[in-house]
């Protein structure tokens, strides 16, 4: 299986200039043979709660139509994290989608961690449920951004036979290191692939001018570095060439899995 991560700096509230991006991205992608092209958090439009919310009231579930078309048009799967507003709720969620090479969503995961740091509690409407779906390239587990500092989440997906876990990231400067770390510890401790993939470029909040750093990368289960964008480099693409069969490997030869205490923990 070949997987494109895809470095992105998004455009604040410009749905339809990032999806000229991501479609741009994609072909690229599939010229290069990958099967999947993973973006980071919110890679349609960034943080700009009131934007987004007005444009999808306005335009409903347009972004994720145009990713499914853009995935059937290629061929190839597309996997990040958009706003998405539910009817039943006020608020919408951030929502991890999984579109398949034939243009369909496959499976999605809301966030179930919300950055309170941000105030994203504020304007998101929290997830309730831990996702691992059977997808043509694998059991593949989901994680957005914050739900990176919950190893718990990980160990759920980890017995649930997730052998590869997606996290769509818009991690800022100054925590570069921690991105780093915990996305190898979560690869190393749950043996499994983890495709880890980071917003690049900044932000303007009132006052406050967020930047990301980038440093996606894709993980072995022994916690190598399968392949990697540079920081700070923007609309920067990787690829990797990963095996699944690795992952039973490797856990045969360190039964750490297995010889949880699940009893006492």
């Amino acid at each position: 299986m070949k997987v494109a991560i895809v470095q992105m700096a998004v455009e604040q509230g410009e749905f339809e200039k990032n999806i000229a991006k991501t479609e741009a991205f994609a072909k690229r992608a599939h010229e290069c043979g990958a099967d999947i092209a993973v973006f980071p958090e919110m890679f349609l439009c960034g943080f700009n709660y009131k934007k987004n919310l007005d444009y999808l009231r306005a335009n409903g579930d347009a972004a994720q139509a145009a990713l499914c078309n853009i995935a059937l048009k290629y061929g190839i799967a597309i996997c990040g994290s958009i706003p998405f507003l539910n009817p039943s709720l006020k608020q919408p969620t951030n929502r991890l989608v999984f579109v398949n090479a034939d243009g369909t969503i496959l499976s999605h995961y809301d966030k179930i961690h919300l950055f309170s740091i941000f105030n994203e509690n504020s304007y998101v409407a929290a997830g309730n449920q831990i996702v691992v779906s059977d997808t043509p390239l694998g059991r593949c587990g989901f994680a957005i951004c914050y739900d990176l500092r919950f190893p718990d989440m990980f160990v759920e997906m980890t017995k649930r036979n997730a052998k590869m876990i997606i996290i769509c990231a818009a991690f800022p400067n100054p925590r570069s290191e921690h991105w780093r770390i915990l996305s190898r510890a979560r690869a190393i401790e749950n043996q499994c692939f983890v495709i880890a993939v980071n917003q690049c470029g900044h932000e303007d909040f009132a006052n406050n001018k967020v930047k990301y750093f980038g440093a996606s990368a894709v993980i072995d289960p022994w916690g190598g570095v399968v392949a990697e964008c540079e920081p700070d480099a923007e609309d920067a693409m990787a690829f990797a060439d990963i095996n699944l069969d690795e992952v039973e490997d490797i856990r045969a030869k360190i039964p750490a899995l297995a010889d949880r205490r699940d009893d006492l923990y």
